[in-house]
């Protein structure tokens, strides 16, 4: 990002206008999830229950793992936060700042932030994108390449550069997006030639 003027490098013919500078708490609505104490209590898991997400449930294509690793009992419920499906949701601890948007309805865990709400002239998927940048930029900065710790408070203060032209931001997220389902496809390739290759070295020798 060009300091001077706010705008990227590269950037899709018919858009020349600045971005603006917004901050996150100015620009989404959020909070954190939840979930009754303590963790190891069996009162509050049910396998027949709803997905309970955690960190370790968010992958690193902005999605969660297609199962959790936990669900949720009903008699836990009231006490952890409900996310309908498409929603944002951030990990702030261990991993941090991993970005996913949530593929199916959810429980969420204290360890990540549910964005709730966005103005109205953010394009979702773009956001998401944006977030992650956002973090990939912080952990470069901080030392050891990693981000320790985070507050809400924090948070809000995070500078967002953006474009105020809505389409800028849909076709930023579509190719970013188009890119990542590319991406994700040839992982799968790859997992298939190498569990091809282990059982052809298995059954090639002797």
């Amino acid at each position: 990002m060009a300091e001077e003027r706010k705008q990227p490098e590269l950037r899709f013919k018919g858009f020349t206008d600045d971005w603006i500078q917004r901050e996150l708490g100015d620009v989404a609505e959020y909070r954190r999830g939840s979930f009754p104490q303590p963790y190891g209590d069996p009162r509050w898991y049910d396998d027949n229950g709803m997905p309970f997400v955690q960190v370790a449930d968010v992958n690193d294509n902005f999605q969660l793992h297609k199962n959790t690793k936990r669900k949720i009992s009903k008699k836990a419920m009231p006490n952890s936060v409900y996310a309908p499906q498409d929603t944002i949701v951030i990990t702030l601890q261990g991993s941090i700042g991993r970005v996913a948007i949530t593929q199916y309805p959810a429980y969420v865990d204290r360890t990540l932030l549910i964005i709730e709400k966005l103005n109205q002239n953010l394009n979702k998927l773009f956001f998401t994108f944006l977030l992650s940048n956002l973090f990939i930029e912080k952990a470069r900065k901080a030392p050891g390449g990693t981000i320790k710790t985070i507050t809400i408070k924090e948070l809000s203060k995070f500078n967002l550069v953006l474009p105020k032209n809505l389409l800028e931001q849909k076709r930023i997220g579509k190719i970013l997006e188009t890119i990542l389902n590319i991406i994700t496809l040839e992982q799968t390739k790859l997992e298939k030639l190498n569990a091809l290759k282990q059982k052809l070295l298995s059954s090639l020798f002797v």
